[in-house]
């Protein structure tokens, strides 16, 4: 896709309900899913709620589904899909919706809580101890 017009579901909603909406919009080389929601944002859907941080794939903030698989929309290129395609972009499944893209990962962070610390065995010191994938 370069400079061609792309087809969007896009679901919008929130904790009550929502549907999937059509959006048509331009697609340019080297763009992610995620520059196709912020055009969309910027063009026909100002009030489109999306979470994202990084851009780079490191912190999962714009996690959501396309096409029925989870995705990060900051690393799923344009380029897979195919002109014709229909690009369905709807909120993770696994978490409650609070509008739009957005979901409530809440669940996340209430888990990694509960998660010891690792500590070292307190004989070896500084760069004496190798962490095996056993030990993950």
């Amino acid at each position: 896709m370069s400079g061609d017009e792309g087809r969007f579901k896009v679901w919008r909603g929130d904790v009550a309900g929502g549907g999937l909406h059509d959006f048509t919009v331009e697609v340019h080389d080297g763009e992610v899913v995620l520059d196709i929601v912020h055009r969309l944002q910027a063009t026909q859907a100002p009030d489109l709620a999306v979470r994202w941080n990084c851009k780079a794939g490191k912190c999962g903030s714009c996690s959501a589904e396309v096409n029925g698989r989870p995705r990060l929309l900051c690393m799923t290129r344009m380029s897979v899909f195919s002109r014709e395609e229909t690009i369905t972009v709807t909120p993770l499944r696994a978490f409650p919706v609070i509008r739009d893209l957005v979901t409530d990962v809440g669940f996340n962070y209430t888990k990694a809580r509960e998660v010891a610390a690792f500590v070292p065995p307190a004989d070896l010191g500084p760069g004496e101890y190798r962490m095996m994938q056993e030990d993950v």
